[in-house]
């Protein structure tokens, strides 16, 4: 570029010497070689010579002010077009995050409407069972009030249910009932344990040391061999609770002495009253839950006095029952007696509280109704 541009004032000047051979060229060197470069060169209408200027002729474009200019706006159009196209690309890319951020939004919505609606789902389900229960616990307060079943009673469902109901009444009102004397015989023969005991019940046939009183159906001879290993072993097992330290071994001789008097009695059922045999039976079925208990890590505290009714009324009873976190467990045959007299008692007591009590009971809560249930959310 520099080099052309140096040479073309020399070249003009050799022009101008040898005008009549520029004259026969007629119109300059737009066909020549110097044509090429742009440099055309013709006479006027005055004769004179005037130089057809370098710019866009020929092959070097962009070389004149006019297509500078042209490629400068060339240029500026295309760099426009350029930051047009960079900025409808930022617009499109925003859209597209909004377009994103609007989705996840969606999403996150439909989340916790999904979420609220199980918690609804779950709140209406536990509402449910809650009415349930209480309904339940309400009949079978109303049965175990009124004249309940025997098995109501010596399986300690009732004596429990109407104790959790004093209770109740009694702390929110801060009333107590009278004073019903409770004989100590009585007590005795109750059976307590922490609600969680392995064999649901207490010990009554082995409270004494493990000493048992048989019943006659199996006092025979016949019975002899088997109810001497049974008195030795029950009795070294419970010695054993009492200090801490019964073994497997002499727990599970136990069961099998037990399992095996057992069949001693299958084998003579025919030759027994019917009475008899159900007497026996009952005994052994007792005798086996309470071995069982054995192996309770709380047992030792049957024989500590801790898992036994205590007090000399019906409410001092209840207060050592609720303080030592107790509930009444099954009775065996030689107890049917005790748990009728303190149901007896029992229901004096909290007959005469709700009297006292009158409309304070009501704060205790309110009983769901006995002929109504809500619509069960999950059927």
């Amino acid at each position: 570029m520099i080099y052309t541009r140096a040479f073309a004032p020399a070249l003009l000047a050799l022009l101008m010497v040898t005008g009549s051979a520029s004259a026969q060229w007629g119109g300059g060197f737009q066909n020549s070689w110097l044509g090429q470069y742009g440099y055309g060169y013709g006479r006027g209408g005055g004769g004179g010579y005037g130089m057809g200027g370098y710019g866009m002729g020929g092959y070097m474009p962009g070389m004149g002010p006019g297509g500078y200019m042209m490629g400068l706006a060339s240029v500026t159009n295309a760099n426009g077009q350029y930051q047009m196209q960079i900025q409808q690309a930022r617009v499109e890319q925003q859209q597209a995050e909004r377009e994103r951020y609007k989705s996840r939004l969606a999403w996150d919505q439909t989340r916790i409407d999904e979420l609220k609606l199980r918690g609804e789902e779950a709140t209406a389900s536990r509402q449910y069972r809650e009415t349930v229960r209480d309904q339940q616990r309400q009949e079978t307060l109303n049965w175990s009030r009124d004249n309940p079943p025997t098995h109501y009673i010596m399986s300690g469902l009732a004596l429990n249910t109407i104790m959790d109901e004093i209770r109740k009444i009694q702390l929110a009102t801060n009333m107590r009932g009278p004073q019903v004397t409770v004989d100590q015989d009585v007590l005795d023969h109750l059976n307590v344990n922490n609600g969680g005991t392995s064999g649901g019940g207490g010990f009554s046939l082995i409270k004494n040391d493990g000493k048992l009183n048989w019943p006659i159906s199996l006092r025979t001879s016949e019975f002899n061999p088997i109810r001497q290993e049974v008195d030795q072993i029950m009795g070294q097992a419970v010695r054993m609770v009492k200090s801490d330290n019964l073994d497997g071994d002499t727990y599970n001789k136990l069961l099998a002495e037990l399992e095996k008097l057992q069949k001693s009695m299958d084998a003579v059922v025919g030759d027994l009253r019917p009475g008899d045999f159900i007497l026996a039976n009952r005994f052994i079925n007792s005798l086996n839950k309470e071995a069982r208990v054995l192996s309770d890590p709380d047992a030792k505290k049957y024989f500590s006095g801790e898992f036994r009714a205590q007090g000399g009324t019906v409410g001092e009873v209840l207060e050592n029952m609720f303080k030592g976190g107790l509930k009444f467990s099954e009775a065996n045959d030689n107890d049917r007696t005790a748990y009728n007299s303190f149901y007896n008692s029992l229901m004096q007591y909290d007959t005469a509280l709700l009297q006292a009590v009158g409309p304070l009971a009501g704060a205790a809560g309110p009983s769901a109704p006995a002929n109504k249930l809500p619509n069960n959310p999950n059927p």
